[in-house]
């Protein structure tokens, strides 16, 4: 959840300038939609799954994510940098498309707590 709020305050300046709100609203939409769908919800049932099926009582904080999805963070983390530092996209792209992922990347967050919650997890 952290990490979808970051990403969403750094696309939100972006977003808020444009001034297109309803076309930029439908297109982070779509992106949320695209990423939390298709994406994110597969890894948290994956990783929910991976999880609960480990037999120790306590696991490291670090083993929440195998190595893929460690190296898929990376991977988007520096691709964003990148992205922004050297204005490889235009402003309007950066605002809907870090809107629609942070809200993606939130919302399955809170499906992670979700499911810890109303599991024996």
């Amino acid at each position: 959840m952290f990490a979808g709020i970051m990403v969403i305050e750094t696309g939100l300046p972006y977003f808020i300038n444009q001034g297109r709100y309803i076309f930029s609203v439908f297109l982070a939409a779509s992106v949320f939609s695209v990423f939390y769908f298709f994406i994110f919800s597969k890894l948290v049932e994956k990783h929910t799954t991976r999880i609960s099926k480990d037999k120790r009582k306590k696991m490291f904080v670090m083993e929440f994510f195998d190595k893929k999805s460690y190296l898929i963070m990376v991977v988007m983390i520096l691709g964003g940098i990148t992205i922004r530092k050297f204005s490889l996209l235009p402003a309007f792209d950066i605002g809907f498309f870090y809107v629609g992922i942070g809200l993606a990347l939130f919302s399955c967050g809170m499906k992670f707590v979700y499911k810890f919650k109303n599991s024996s997890l």
